[in-house]
Formats: structure tokens, sequence, C-alpha cells
């Protein structure tokens, strides 16, 4: 059984055995999400107080004032937590058991899906709102079986209960992760025309002259420009599990970087994009667009999930894509820097 806490929720769980590849051991998690958790915590009066998730179901599991001393036996708290959690939907002992059997050990790995994280965060927001109802206990039942009240989105819209039951019936086995990761791997839809097609417009002197006939070479680019970023958007949404609200942040930033910029001064597509993108963190979005350095560093975020994406769907090989993201990070250097300066400029005038 993998546990993934958040970064900050880390060293609560420093005493739980590591996995040993946390590579394979996230394999394994998205291929068995029913024998994965992922974990967060918050505070009730200085104790701390560990909310864990079912990836698959949302079942839930509350640990309340897990400390230096008693996290020495947070594996069995986790273990019993899960029972509990499992025995308040209506799951007979001895299917739980074989569930506990199949899991396996307790181990700790990292975490890395975001929707379970979101759905923690509003657990905890919840929980908050509900309030302990006995601090003499770690195992938290009560406010566990009112926080599996609360509907989430599974496949649908659906209740914690139902989607346990479900879970009982038909993931109770264990998945071969690598063949999941093949059977699984996300298929880029290629809907867009080869951008080589426009190659001989980039710095085409002729073209520049004109303003009608760049404005349509320009619009061309555009439009094939968007059926990239649409399955930009797939990528995100279904090989990375981001939410719909990051997915369309990601495609903006990018697709301001790669419509505006990238066509300002000449024709250039995307497949030109590592040889610019430094110049655009580094000058062009600082002037003309961000307002603080966190502007530059979340537009870099966006830009190298995209520069993922173009190494993924075959437009820059692998290479081109490191190379970038070193771009991206000295550009995001520089920018922040641009910035400090004309702030000083402006403290001065």
């Amino acid at each position: 059984m993998i546990i993934n806490p958040t970064k900050k929720a880390l060293p609560i769980f420093n005493r739980l055995t590591k996995v040993t590849d946390p590579a394979a051991a996230k394999n394994f998690a998205q291929a068995n999400p029913f024998f994965s958790w992922h974990a967060n915590y918050y505070t009730v009066q200085r104790k701390k107080v560990v909310v864990l998730a079912n990836d698959l179901t949302y079942a839930t599991v509350v640990l309340y004032d897990i400390n230096a001393k008693n996290k020495k036996q947070l594996d069995q708290y986790i273990v019993a937590g899960i029972r509990a959690a499992f025995t308040l939907v209506g799951i007979a002992d001895k299917q739980i058991d074989a569930y506990l059997d199949m899991a396996g050990k307790v181990e700790l790995n990292a975490g890395f899906d975001r929707r379970v994280t979101g759905v923690i965060t509003k657990l905890i927001s919840m929980a908050e709102l509900y309030g302990l109802t006995d601090p003499q206990q770690v195992i938290q039942t009560e406010l566990m079986a009112d926080l599996m009240q609360i509907p989430f989105l599974h496949t649908k819209y659906n209740f914690t209960e139902p989607a346990v039951t479900a879970a009982f019936k038909d993931n109770l086995v264990i998945v071969d992760s690598a063949k999941f990761a093949i059977t699984n791997a996300y298929q880029v839809k290629k809907t867009w025309s080869s951008y080589h097609y426009w190659d001989k417009y980039e710095n085409d002197q002729v073209l520049l002259a004109d303003g009608d006939r760049y404005e349509k070479v320009m619009a061309a680019v555009q439009a094939n420009n968007q059926l990239l970023l649409n399955e930009f958007k797939n990528y995100l949404s279904n090989a990375k599990g981001l939410s719909r609200k990051v997915v369309n942040k990601h495609a903006a930033n990018s697709e301001i970087f790669i419509n505006e910029f990238m066509l300002y001064y000449t024709i250039k597509t995307p497949l030109k994009a590592g040889d610019e993108v430094a110049e655009y963190l580094a000058e062009w979005f600082p002037r003309k667009i961000a307002y603080s350095p966190s502007d530059i560093q979340t537009n870099a975020t966006s830009l190298r999930k995209f520069f993922d994406f173009l190494v993924i769907s075959g437009e820059i090989n692998q290479a081109t894509g490191i190379a970038a993201k070193t771009a991206i990070k000295n550009g995001v250097n520089a920018g922040i820097e641009h910035m400090r300066l004309i702030d000083n400029l402006s403290d001065f005038f």
C-alpha cells in the first residue's frame, strides 16, 4: 500500500518505510489506485491532524494528534484507520482483511495526483468546519463518517459508500503496472498540419512589407496553433490529471507565447520555440505583460509543460526539449532581474 503525502506533510510520515523505487511506486499507484492513498494535514490547537483519501474512492481517514512520539506507530494507525473507514461504509471484515492482505505493508512515496490532493484540501476545509468529535481518540471515526457523506467526482458524481462498494467488487486485484503503463500511455491525436509548411516565411522581408498578406499567413499559423493547443489541453487533462482550471491556465500562458510573441516580429512556429523562449521570459513578457516576478515563474511552469508536450507529440526532439528547459530557467532569472531594475528606476524617478 502506497501513501503519497504532500511535500508539506512528508515530515510527519518520515518513520514509514520508503519505497525503493519512487517511479515504479508511482506507476503501481496509478495502475492500482484502490491501493494508493494521498495525504495532507492541518492543525487544531497545535495538534497535527492527518487526512488520507483513497485515490480511487476518496474513502477518508482522519488521524488526530500525530506527534513525534506516536508517529512511530503511524503505519498501524493508518491500517486501523482504513479498516474503520471501510467499516463505516458497510464493508465486511472478511473483505477488509482481503484488501489489507493484498495491499501489503504501508510504504511512503510522494504525492503526485492533484485531483486527490484537491479533494483532501476540500475535506480539510470541511473537517475544520465540522470540528473534532472525540479529541481523546486518534482515529476520528465520527468525523470520517461525516466527511464521507460529501459527494465528489469519481467517474461521475458519487458518494464514497457506493464508490467503495464498487471498488471491492471490481478492483480487488493487483494490476501489472508495467502492462498498465503500456496500455494506458497517452496517445497524441495530431489534428494540426506540419509546421514545416511555414518555414519559408520566417524572416521573409517581402512578406513583412506586405501587411495584408502577413496578417493572412499569421492567421493560418494561429489556426494551426489552436489545434495544437487543444491537444495540449487534452494531454494535461488525460495524461497529467490536471483540473480544468489549471489546464486552461497553462494553455492560455502557452498561447501568448506562440500566438503573440512568436509571431510579433516575423513568422515563427512552435518548431523554433526553444530558440525564442529565453528572450520571451527575459524581456518581452516582463515588459509587456507581467506584473510581478511570480507572473514570470507561473508562465515558465506552463511553458515547461508545453515543451514536454512538444516532445511527446514529436514536434521537437528530446535534446531540444532539454535545451528549452535550460533556456526557460535562464530566461526566468533574467526576467526577474529585468523587473527588479524597472522597479528600481521607477522608485528613483
